[in-house]
């Protein structure tokens, strides 16, 4: 049984994008292949058992077999942390080791999945290096490829993890970088001993966000257009500025949605308009008659936030270029990822 271990340098670089696309294809390739997240940091509840909403996300899509408790076995929550920061908490390694016992019997592999960056779980004595040797894994790291910044922090890692780091698969790669890599950064870390497994592009399907997302993540009020909460937000812009200024930003950005104070009518006619995915109020404000009848006939749906502006924008920060739960997302991200990762490679580099 081979244990592959997806982690990243940092966060949202979709490493549930790859987890998805790898146990896709390993299935079809005919391989018994378990999945494995040792710590969720979204904590859920599912019948009698709390279980992290990603884990539940795939547990769910790929119908898995064994019990959603033994996939994500640690739900990291505030309590647990400051209950760490008392006095250490201990039984979490075996918690973790009993778990995975469980969910590798009799498979051929087990994606294991980090949910926020390789050195998370550090503080609970579950850091990626340790969570490596207590599952025996091989480490395959997504990355964004932005400069060489990040082929010098892989080399670094490199130095510390050692042959059970097999290499990396770029993801949100600019279009003018694909030819760099393939001709002068994948030779370059092979002769490192570190493969490049594949480079998926920027892709703006994948980087948007849905509307119900948004109400469930940043605790909106739907004011008006229920009917219209799967729409897909790819950008986002804060209406704090006058109007003329706005309208020209409006004009140059695709499928927004529009963060605004709640007293900004103009704003929000403007908005309505042009056909935005969504408008968010901030201010627990609001809207008038007239900016409800608008938006009902133009089809857009308006949220209201409790939260002030800036607040507001922060909490939508922390869930863009996270991987949700949109089918057709995921359909589009599997098939990106069976398009341009190296799947042969994989295989012959953990002998599977």
């Amino acid at each position: 049984m081979v244990a592959l271990y997806i982690t990243s340098i940092e966060r949202h670089t979709g490493k549930d994008l790859i987890t998805m696309g790898l146990i896709d294809r390993l299935r079809r390739d005919g391989f018994k292949v378990g999945y494995f997240k040792p710590m969720g940091h979204s904590p859920m509840k599912t019948d009698d058992t709390t279980t992290d909403r990603g884990a539940w996300l795939i547990h769910n899509h790929f119908k898995l077999d064994d019990a959603i408790e033994y996939m994500c076995p640690v739900v990291i929550t505030q309590d647990l942390i400051m209950q760490n920061y008392i006095k250490s908490v201990t039984g979490l390694r075996e918690r973790v080791e009993g778990a995975f016992k469980k969910v590798s019997e009799q498979k051929d592999i087990v994606v294991v999945t980090c949910d926020r960056n390789f050195s998370e779980g550090s503080s609970l004595g579950l850091s990626g290096i340790q969570l490596m040797n207590i599952l025996n894994a091989r480490a395959l790291f997504v990355d964004s490829y932005q400069c060489n910044t990040c082929v010098d922090f892989l080399l670094e890692l490199k130095k510390v993890i050692g042959g059970p780091m097999i290499g990396v698969v770029f993801n949100k790669v600019d279009a003018l970088h694909f030819e760099e890599i393939d001709e002068l950064v994948s030779p370059f870390l092979n002769r490192k001993h570190m493969e490049v497994f594949g480079s998926l592009p920027q892709d703006t399907l994948l980087g948007s966000t849905g509307v119900q997302d948004l109400v469930d993540h940043v605790a909106c009020d739907v004011v008006c257009g229920k009917d219209k909460l799967d729409g897909l937000v790819e950008n986002f812009l804060v209406g704090g500025m006058q109007v003329d200024r706005f309208i020209k930003y409006l004009l140059k950005t695709s499928g927004p949605a529009v963060i605004v104070g709640g007293d900004r009518t103009d704003i929000q006619l403007v908005a309505i308009e042009t056909n935005v995915r969504c408008l968010i109020l901030s201010g627990n404000l609001y809207p008038n008659e007239t900016i409800i009848t608008r938006a009902e006939a133009k089809g857009v749906p308006i949220l209201v936030a409790r939260d002030d502006t800036y607040t507001v924008a922060k909490r939508v920060e922390g869930i863009v270029g996270s991987f949700q739960a949109e089918a057709k997302k995921i359909d589009h991200g599997i098939k990106l990822v069976d398009q341009r990762f190296d799947f042969e490679k994989l295989y012959e580099q953990i002998n599977l």
